[in-house]
């Protein structure tokens, strides 16, 4: 047994490691150079530190990073943070465990400890994001940015990613802070755990409240995966079993010992651990997009990850690939790490007329790695050490900084962006005078939604399709060019509605009355399966439409905020490249679209190298997401509209 001076001289040279999605030492629990090795029965022998668990985060953060870079083989990587959430359960619970048994546990305490470690490098990340929107980003994205920064300061960006999503959303690889929804689990969850585990650890219920939990968990997350993904993927109830499958196992081990030396051979434990990681690394590379998660898969990682915690040993071939020293220092800074990939990754793309190449995304994370140690030696560190910060400083910091990022991410949320920041930017203004915002302005034709022809003198016009038709009501809103018409607007959310019908009788009732009394029907592609075009137009004629003209896609490149990026000239002659697919499928619609008068904006607009423009001719922004339009941009794509034939008689 080492003495206490060996002990002290172990503690001297040891400093304390960082958090992956987060590992949670007491302050006060010495550091050892164990790679990893028996663990004695009791909640106090529970928490060496080992560094075969910071090398598993090692193993989680790497496949994230890669995934969402888009390195080819990494097609599961998201299942790093079923990792981290599994190997967070297990550490944090045993802390809670070693306090309740000593019956030193305090909620203050709790927090203190989880407000050193996730406080100080989180802040700098969401202080950094903030001050780059504020130049690089258009007022909707900037926008966005502030929400979640708002969002993320309170634990619950998981929640306002889930509220968002749908149509009107940014795309998810432009969000800067979309990796925070996993804070906001964590904290949500460990904000009801501590009281909960307090609850029942005293009565002795702790292993069947846990377990029942932990199956209800993933009751839920499997029924809710086939109604509501994105709620399954981002809510706590539904994400909760991860956490739990780690709490499971400290309790066990808390009260058993070491399970691997629970009777069986050192060569079944290595066997043990090693299929551990080899679950961990099928899930890595057999998973994609299209598999059900969170749910039963997500036990393969989960369960791999506990048979990494519970049986690798310091002998055993797992510990040494985790205990290796560069994969360690990787653990050490997995928490910074995965603050700072997704801002830089975001930000790239943000800022690239197209997506960048595989190379530039790899650059991007290569940043990362000195930009998380730089945080982790001289921000988290610092802040983390008991003879700093006081207490007190630590909760005022906590508070006073977070109201200040809150609040400036509320201000960028209300006053829309700022868009007198961008000087090509102009605003729509409704009736009353009031700035509307871009999701506001696109909706305003809804005011003549399902409209009667009432006025027998003038010709009717009928407007068919989604929020790409919509945009056609603003053009003709904004020019004024229908004015001696009738305009009524008939929203086609999903192809099935109008299109591929074959039956008069399965149009609904409204737009076949406008479809017989319209003198002219504008059909708005986006909306509409151009495979049946031609019976479609069969049976629109059947109906009684008199002139049917179709308008086909527009697009203005893949993303409209690398506009910001550019500088004098080249800023005012900005010409992004038509999206590949959007041309593709505007060459495949204009070849199946005939018996009807078509207008092909994208031709109307596009050079020889198929660029297109994103400012009016007086240097306004035409389209603030590459698919819609703002209020000049009505104007301009309007006058260029109606001077074509089709529209022009």
């Amino acid at each position: 047994m080492r003495s206490l001076r060996q002990f002290r001289r172990i503690r001297t040279r040891s400093p304390w490691p960082e958090v992956g999605i987060e590992s949670r030492y007491p302050l006060d629990y010495p550091r050892s150079d164990v790679c990893a090795g028996v663990r004695q029965k009791g909640s106090l022998q529970l928490l060496r530190y080992r560094k075969d668990v910071d090398g598993l985060r090692a193993w989680a953060v790497l496949p994230v990073l890669a995934f969402h870079a888009g390195v080819p083989g990494f097609a599961g990587g998201f299942v790093g943070v079923d990792v981290f959430f599994v190997s967070s359960g297990y550490l944090i619970t045993g802390i809670l465990l070693r306090d309740i048994d000593k019956g030193g546990f305090s909620i203050v305490h709790f927090l203190e400890r989880r407000a050193r470690r996730i406080i100080p490098a989180l802040y700098v990340v969401l202080l950094a994001c903030l001050v780059a929107g504020w130049f690089l980003l258009l007022p909707d994205a900037l926008e966005n940015l502030g929400q979640s920064t708002f969002a993320t300061v309170l634990s619950a960006n998981n929640v306002l990613l889930l509220l968002t999503s749908g149509y009107w959303d940014i795309s998810t690889e432009l969000k800067p802070l979309l990796h925070t929804w996993s804070l906001g689990v964590e904290e949500q969850f460990y904000l009801i755990f501590p009281w909960v585990l307090l609850a029942v650890h005293k009565r002795g219920w702790t292993g069947w409240v846990l377990g029942g939990a932990l199956i209800a968990s993933l009751a839920l997350a499997e029924w809710t995966m086939s109604r509501s993904p994105q709620t399954a993927f981002f809510m706590l109830h539904t994400r909760a079993f991860e956490l739990l499958a780690g709490a499971m196992l400290a309790y066990a081990e808390s009260r058993r010992g070491d399970l691997g030396a629970a009777g069986l051979r050192p060569g079944t434990r290595g066997f043990l651990a090693i299929l551990g990681l080899a679950m961990i690394a099928a899930s890595v590379v057999l998973f994609d997009a299209s598999t059900r998660l969170p749910g039963v898969r997500s036990l393969v990682p989960g369960v791999g990850t506990m048979l990494v915690i519970a049986f690798a040993s310091e002998t055993m071939p797992a510990a040494r690939l985790l205990c290796h020293r560069a994969v360690v220092g990787v653990g050490l800074i997995s928490y910074s790490l995965y603050l700072w990939h997704q801002p830089l990754l975001a930000f790239l793309r943000l800022t690239s007329a197209e997506h960048p190449t595989l190379a530039m995304s790899l650059g991007a994370l290569a940043l990362a790695f000195p930009l998380a140690y730089l945080s982790w030696r001289f921000v988290a560190r610092p802040f983390r050490q008991s003879g700093g910060w006081t207490r007190a400083q630590v909760f005022a910091f906590t508070i006073i900084g977070g109201a200040g990022l809150a609040g400036a991410g509320l201000a960028m949320d209300r006053a829309g962006g700022f868009p007198g920041r961008v000087p090509e930017f102009s605003q729509a203004v409704n009736s009353d005078g009031q700035l509307m915002r871009r999701k506001e302005y696109g909706n305003r034709v809804y005011s003549y939604l399902d409209a009667p022809f009432t006025d027998d003198a003038k010709p009717n016009v009928v407007v068919l399709g989604n929020s790409y038709a919509r945009d056609i009501g603003n053009c003709i809103i904004e020019t004024g060019y229908l004015a001696d018409y009738e305009f009524s607007y008939h929203q086609i959310s999903w192809k099935d509605e109008i299109s591929c019908k074959g039956s008069v009788d399965a149009i609904r009732e409204k737009t076949r009355r406008a479809l017989a009394e319209a003198d002219v029907a504008i059909f708005v592609l986006g909306a509409f399966e151009t495979e049946c075009w031609a019976e479609d137009v069969a049976l629109y004629r059947k109906l009684g439409a008199k002139r049917i003209i179709v308008v086909g896609l527009k697009n203005f490149g893949w993303n409209p905020n690398a506009l910001l990026a550019q500088r004098g000239e080249s800023r005012r002659n900005f010409r992004p490249k038509v999206v590949e697919s959007i041309r593709a499928q505007n060459e495949l619609d204009r070849a199946r679209v005939v018996d009807a008068e078509g207008i092909e904006l994208l031709g109307m607009l596009v050079d020889s190298d198929q660029r297109v423009p994103l400012l009016t001719p007086d240097g306004k922004l035409i389209s603030e997401d590459g698919t819609h339009l703002t209020a000049p941009g009505a104007r301009y794509i309007g006058e260029l509209l109606f001077e074509h034939p089709a529209l022009r008689d």
